[in-house]
């Protein structure tokens, strides 16, 4: 859904739960059970295969897709945001749906031997 999409929806609802995931294009994606679930969803249980066994599987998706992890008061992402997620955030931010506090939890993927897939 887009950020308007979404920022509907969360105002609708009388609840500051609100985690997503908000992909490079600008998409938003709501949880319903987890970030981790979602994500996975999106690439399929082989995706598993790829995860290094000495990484976290939440933050290693998380730059491997490129993706903003979403909820009321953090935003977490990887490397760097896109023009369509900082312009997705900047309207949930405007809107009062989320707290304005993006975390960068990593300064270079290919440090880090990384490679962002290209799509989803």
């Amino acid at each position: 859904m887009t950020a308007q999409e979404y920022k509907e929806l969360k105002l609708a609802e009388p609840t500051t739960v609100c985690a997503a995931v908000l992909y490079p294009d600008g998409d938003i994606r709501e949880c319903v059970e987890s970030h981790l679930k979602t994500m996975i969803h999106t690439l399929g249980n082989e995706i598993w295969e790829k995860i290094p066994k000495d990484e976290a599987p939440l933050f290693w998706l998380t730059a491997y897709m490129g993706v903003v992890l979403i909820d009321y008061e953090n935003q977490i992402y990887s490397e760097k945001l896109t023009v369509p997620q900082e312009a997705a955030l900047r309207t949930l931010y405007d809107a009062g749906v989320i707290l304005e506090k993006p975390a960068n939890i990593h300064y270079g993927n290919h440090y880090l031997g990384i490679e962002r897939i290209t799509s989803v």
